[in-house]
């Protein structure tokens, strides 16, 4: 993802709260990379590669090493097409091509089928259990509250 193509992704793939810009600053930073996968000039998902290690504490902690993908999302229109696994495996791609042996993916311990995904891809469940509190806003513009319980999935590469 670059700043050229923040626009373009906006306007094909409107999300609340400023969600593309806050990830691309953080890839400006150098803390992540911004992945997004397109076909021609759709969008279809995308995921943030977080290279300063897990988020939450316990899985930080127990995995210091781990480089978390977090925020991956496809469009509801492209799900079940392997666009996720794809881009999992852009993100595990450049982690090898950093010298990085360990990814990590946060997943609500209500997601089942997230976790089933990532399971068939290689990772395995730890019992890292983090609870993460945020607000977000819908398309209405209605904020909403969220308490999330992520259990922490790891692999080897």
């Amino acid at each position: 993802m670059t700043s050229a193509d923040l626009p373009h992704l906006e306007e094909r793939w409107p999300v609340p709260g400023d969600v593309h810009a806050a990830h691309l600053r953080a890839q400006e930073h150098a803390a992540a990379t911004f992945l997004v996968a397109w076909s021609g000039d759709e969008p279809l998902g995308s995921a943030k590669v977080q290279w300063g290690g897990p988020v939450g504490a316990a899985a930080r902690d127990a995995y210091p090493e781990a480089v978390e993908v977090n925020h991956l999302q496809v469009r509801e229109e492209h799900r079940g097409r392997g666009v996720g696994t794809a881009i999992i495996a852009a993100a595990e791609e450049l982690c090898l091509a950093r010298g990085r042996r360990q990814v990590a993916v946060g997943v609500g311990l209500e997601n089942d089928g997230a976790a089933r995904l990532y399971e068939r891809l290689g990772y395995r469940r730890t019992g890292a259990v983090d609870t993460s509190e945020y607000d977000w806003v819908d398309a209405d513009g209605t904020v909403h509250h969220e308490v999330e319980q992520d259990e922490l999935l790891v692999r080897a590469l």
